[in-house]
């Protein structure tokens, strides 16, 4: 586990969003824990995360792709065991996620270490920004007859027969760890600690103990007794911290284990940090706001909306309006009241039986603004039906979209028929019969 000194680094990054003390330098996490297998042999498990926003993520092939380059060298004073290097592929699917502060990049190194003390070097860049990271570290191997394995931590174990993430599954149970050691209270509810108890000989015949301790400005919050009896196997031991009810701090625990004369203590810390959430929104009604999102991503928002808790609607919002305001560089309060004035402006004109904003000239005046040139007229009598009242919407700027609208029912909704240039928008196939055989297809021209 990592020392307070790291811990205070790691914090400072994460709560100011910079890198780690420099402008250069990739603000990334690892951590790193040793278990024996079957053999006695030590595994040294690395874990690391880099937040997204920390990434310069570039468009190809339909999405949005960053590199890391990550290199290991694990070596003795005479020799070196480990010289490793790997490339990660990171993809995303809404270039949004990449200014998501919640979401990060996980990944797992394992090694098998020989006894012995060890220097292992950690590096890491970022090839598309060429920002890095380095941490140097000492590590010794597990003792054979080790009574118990590091304490790692975890924000997340649950069952999962999915195959999901595969390195961080035991036995078809998935443990997410944190590198950061950083625990938003307002994302989690608890942490979880994993560790690993290995067979004593005759330990196993009777009861042992074990006992968690949690404290915090040298102040004992958490002081659990588990009794146990150990198999003849390795034994996975889960232990829960409720977060809940503890304050934002610093927090310092132990694991201590007693099997028959034998007794083990393995430490850890983590940073409980509570970050209160703005969400920006228009709609007072999540759902509504995803309606809103769609005349902008189309298709591209999340397929999974309707199983989201409130919460994370009103984050994932919050992230799309940051994104936008980013892409047309305004700022989000700009956008935000850009976008109200012109639902403000499709309620006031454009509500018939519903409101305007969610019309098809409201979509489109939401989306475009006000047209360059409108064309008002009346289709012909070589129409699919009566004369109805129609208008043409032209604009000037980006692709030059050209829009027709019609009053099928005669009660001023306006429905969209045609639509050129606009990717977002299709044309309804039988659109010129609404309008007459013999419409002037050069009206369209722009």
């Amino acid at each position: 586990m990592m020392s307070i000194k790291r811990i205070v680094a790691l914090l400072t990054a994460c709560l100011l969003g910079a890198g780690i003390l420099a402008v250069n330098n990739l603000n990334m996490h690892i951590d790193s824990n040793r278990f024996l297998d079957k053999e006695k042999n030590t595994i040294l498990l690395l874990d690391y995360q880099v937040p997204y926003s920390n990434l310069i993520f570039l468009a190809r092939n339909g999405g949005y792709f960053a590199e890391l380059k990550v290199g290991v060298t694990i070596a003795t004073t005479d020799s070196v065991i480990v010289d490793q290097e790997v490339d990660d592929i990171i993809g995303i699917s809404n270039k949004f996620d990449a200014s998501n502060k919640q979401k990060s990049y996980l990944n797992r190194l394992s090694y098998i270490l020989p006894k012995g003390n060890f220097q292992v070097r950690f590096e890491a860049t970022d090839v598309n920004s060429q920002k890095t990271f380095v941490w140097d570290f000492e590590e010794d191997s597990l003792p054979g007859n080790a009574l118990m394995s590091d304490v790692e931590l975890n924000l997340e174990v649950r069952a999962d027969t999915l195959n999901y993430l595969p390195k961080f599954q035991r036995n078809k149970v998935l443990y997410l760890p944190q590198p950061s050691i950083l625990v938003n209270k307002s994302l989690s509810d608890f942490v979880y600690l994993y560790l690993e108890i290995y067979p004593q000989g005759d330990s196993t015949n009777g009861n042992n103990l074990l006992n968690l301790l949690l404290e915090k400005d040298s102040l004992i919050v958490m002081d659990e007794y588990i009794d146990f009896k150990p198999g003849k196997t390795i034994d996975s031991i889960n232990l829960t911290i409720p977060v809940a009810e503890l304050s934002p701090g610093m927090y310092s625990g132990s694991v201590v284990v007693q099997a028959g004369e034998s007794t083990e203590e393995r430490n850890f810390e983590f940073v409980l940090y509570e970050e209160k959430e703005d969400f920006v929104f228009l709609f007072s009604n999540p759902d509504d706001e995803y309606e809103l999102m769609r005349y902008f991503w189309g298709n591209k928002l999340p397929p999974d909306w309707k199983g989201m808790d409130m919460d994370k609607k009103r984050r994932y919002g919050t992230q799309f309006w940051q994104s936008m305001a980013q892409s047309t560089k305004r700022s989000v309060k700009d956008i935000l009241r850009l976008v109200q004035e012109r639902i403000d402006y499709a309620n006031r004109y454009f509500s018939h039986l519903k409101p305007g904003w969610t019309s098809d000239m409201g979509r489109i005046y939401i989306r475009n603004g006000a047209a360059d040139e409108i064309t008002r007229d009346t289709s012909s009598d070589k129409s699919r039906f009566v004369r109805k009242d129609y208008q043409i919407w032209k604009y000037s700027t980006g692709n030059k979209p050209v829009y027709v609208f019609i009053d099928i029912q005669m009660n001023g909704n306006f429905r969209l028929i045609y639509a050129a240039d606009d990717d977002l928008e299709s044309s309804n196939p039988d659109w010129l019969r609404y309008l007459g055989t013999d419409f002037e297809n050069s009206l369209l021209n722009n």
